[in-house]
């Protein structure tokens, strides 16, 4: 591509919504330090242009939701999330509503381009553009980035952070990453529109005006492998905003638009099967199922094997929807992991993180398999 951020954080407006758990879950943790990480960082932009926090409205959309919403309420302190009613959530948000929902005040949408750009700013990094790295080879201690036969850059240590493309590269094939299409709507903000003034989610969300727009999505397709909007989807997302409020859907005049004439983009989301992240150094598996196999006999062993790791190379990925708060700290996390420096996460939720636990899982699986087998 010509510039940063032309995949999926090519979205003008992304949401920094804060998926979590009543039970502390290493997912949640994760959530809760990487929240606080962006939101320092994202006092570098300029507010209003490339992020502002408008407050994120979770609508309690269903009986279920409403009950998971209440647990959360009363697990977590309420500067970070409020239980609002519907009047209130009305007023908050600027808009009629069907019900009322969490409110998190320090929430609000992200222009990822932008964040990106100014990360990329470091004095430490070159860009270079117009380029594919086709091979990762190893040579005298080096990563080498191969685009054909042109050697693009050489190191002791690479981090392969290109989402589901990692599977092109030996070593990282069988990591477990699944694509998902999302297609977000862009709708021209009218008078009416324009008093939304916070992120409104239910099964999809819709932002305040940036730049004379709300972004409006997004749709989940786990089969499609085509990036050119569709027609369809545009329609998905505006049945999405029936839900969220008929009363913004009247305001933009959405019963009026015609799904063809939308604007809008498509990008592939990474997600792993336990929705947490791939951040850390990769070990080699052939050489690490050989190293381990005592494992699949007996889980509970301690072994003493050091682990064969692929020297220098590191994984940060499968952020799924959620990159925009898991994906910053899960970069410190990848220098601590490099330099051997204290964690930015609890070991916990770090080791929950790393690559070698597909692997590991594995290993324990297939001795309960073939436990089950000899029954």
């Amino acid at each position: 591509h010509a510039q940063p951020a032309s995949e999926a954080s090519g979205n003008p407006q992304g949401v920094l919504y804060l998926k979590l758990s009543a039970h502390g879950t290493a997912l949640s943790r994760l959530i809760i330090s990487g929240f606080g990480y962006t939101r320092r960082l994202l006092e570098q932009l300029q507010r209003g242009r490339d992020w502002d926090a408008c407050g994120v409205l979770q609508l309690a959309f269903d009986d279920k939701e409403d009950q998971r919403q209440a647990k959360l309420a009363e697990a977590f302190d309420p500067t970070l999330l409020q239980r609002l009613n519907r009047a209130d959530a009305e007023t908050v948000a600027g808009i009629g509503l069907a019900s009322g929902g969490l409110f998190y005040p320090e929430g609000g949408w992200v222009h990822p381009p932008a964040l990106c750009a100014w990360q990329a700013k470091h004095p430490n990094i070159r860009l270079l553009m117009h380029h594919q790295v086709l091979e990762l080879r190893k040579a005298d201690g080096q990563w080498q980035a191969w685009e054909g036969e042109r050697l693009l850059a050489s190191a002791p240590l690479a981090v392969l952070a290109c989402a589901a493309e990692i599977h092109r590269f030996d070593g990282c094939s069988e990591l477990p990453l699944k694509r998902i299409r999302g297609q977000i709507t862009r709708l021209p903000a009218t008078g009416q529109s324009s008093t939304l003034s916070t992120v409104v989610c239910a099964e999809g969300y819709v932002a305040p005006p940036r730049l004379g727009e709300h972004t409006l999505g997004a749709s989940f397709d786990f089969t499609a492998t085509d990036l050119t909007p569709t027609a369809a989807e545009h329609q998905g997302n505006l049945a999405l905003l029936q839900e969220i409020s008929a009363d913004l859907a009247m305001r933009l005049g959405a019963d009026q638009l015609a799904p063809e004439a939308l604007e809008g983009r498509a990008a592939f989301r990474c997600t792993s099967p336990d929705y947490l992240p791939i951040v850390g150094p990769l070990a080699d598996q052939k050489a690490f199922t050989q190293a381990y196999a005592l494992l699949a006999k007996d889980a509970r062993q301690q072994p003493s094997t050091p682990c064969p790791w692929l020297e220098g190379l590191y994984i940060n990925s499968g952020h799924g929807s959620r990159g925009l708060i898991t994906a910053p700290l899960s970069g410190e996390l990848v220098a601590a992991w490099a330099d051997g420096a204290p964690l930015p996460l609890p070991r916990a939720v770090a080791e929950a993180c790393h690559p070698n636990r597909f692997m590991l899982r594995e290993l324990v699986r297939g001795k309960r398999k073939q436990g089950e087998a000899s029954q």
